[in-house]
């Protein structure tokens, strides 16, 4: 095997964007092939052994693997060799090749592992490790949309003399689920999701691309610890400034009383008795924006 392992290297990934580890292993290495040939020599010997008039041939590998004793005196050994070239194909999988590229990282020296904002600038590789949560905002929403599934498999039949009230409040329903869709792909309309990890000495947003998650299915990051390798690209080093979760959504362009009045149906009396997330749209410094590269176990 060569260098010894470590479980770092033999990472399973729930997120990884190929496209950014292809780029940068070709800057690194002036181009490279996802397939090499190694050229190898091996060389094969054939024992013939005689005895008692009995004669047996086996190969060199297998006597290495099993004993074969043979009864009678030995009258005659002949050894041959021969050396036979042998050429194989290595091929490169995404994951292997982001190994590879996190390794280069630490080789150079170029991957900070601390969150200390001292330490770090604009453009550094940073690797860090938690547990992720979804944007509180669209967290909130799926609830919602789920709540309204909910009720729609459990909602009770209409009398026959209330049919007529049931489909108007029924097409009233629709018709708030269909805005809060609309609302929730206003959010994602960029193709991306931001993902938040609190850590001891800043809170990491980090903005995911959701075509590179596994499976497409954001529930894989959520609930687990997860180690995090990205691009710093925006630091908030004090409560002096913050970031917004809806930077990429016309939303930005309101003030934070039109916010307020805006989300204030999340937080009337009727919202009141269901287990939401906090309705946060702002995360307050010291924080930093990152763009992951791979999210991995």
């Amino acid at each position: 095997m060569g260098n010894k392992l470590s479980n770092s290297q033999l990472m399973i990934p729930v997120y990884i964007n190929e496209k950014v580890v292809l780029d940068m292993l070709a800057i690194i290495e002036d181009g490279f092939s996802m397939v090499s040939q190694v050229n190898s020599s091996e060389q094969r010997e054939n024992e013939g052994r005689q005895t008692g008039g009995i004669s047996a041939t086996s190969n060199s590998i297998i006597n290495k693997l099993l004993k074969i004793d043979f009864q009678g005196e030995l009258s005659h050994m002949r050894s041959e060799g021969e050396n036979i070239n042998v050429t194989r194909e290595k091929v490169h999988t995404n994951v292997s090749l982001l190994s590879k590229f996190r390794k280069t990282l630490k080789h150079e020296k170029l991957l900070h592992t601390s969150s200390s904002l001292s330490e770090i600038r604009v453009g550094d590789f940073i690797e860090f490790e938690g547990e992720l949560k979804k944007n509180p905002l669209i967290e909130c929403i799926d609830k919602l949309l789920d709540m309204f599934r909910m009720a729609k498999i459990f909602a009770e039949q209409p009398e026959l003399g209330n049919k007529k009230e049931y489909n108007a409040q029924k097409r009233k329903d629709e018709q708030s689920i269909k805005q809060v869709k609309d609302f929730l792909e206003e959010l994602k309309h960029s193709g991306t999701v931001d993902f938040i990890l609190s850590h001891n000495e800043a809170t990491i947003v980090l903005s995911a691309q959701e075509q590179y998650l596994a499976n497409d299915n954001v529930s894989e990051i959520l609930g687990g610890s997860f180690k995090v390798l990205g691009k710093v690209i925006a630091i908030c080093e004090d409560d002096s400034s913050s970031i917004n979760l809806l930077r990429k959504t016309s939303l930005s362009i309101l003030t934070d009383e039109m916010l307020s009045d805006f989300f204030g149906a999340f937080n009337g009396e009727d919202m009141q008795q269901f287990v939401l997330p906090e309705l946060v749209t702002r995360i307050d410094g010291p924080a930093m924006i990152v763009i992951p590269i791979a999210i991995y176990a």
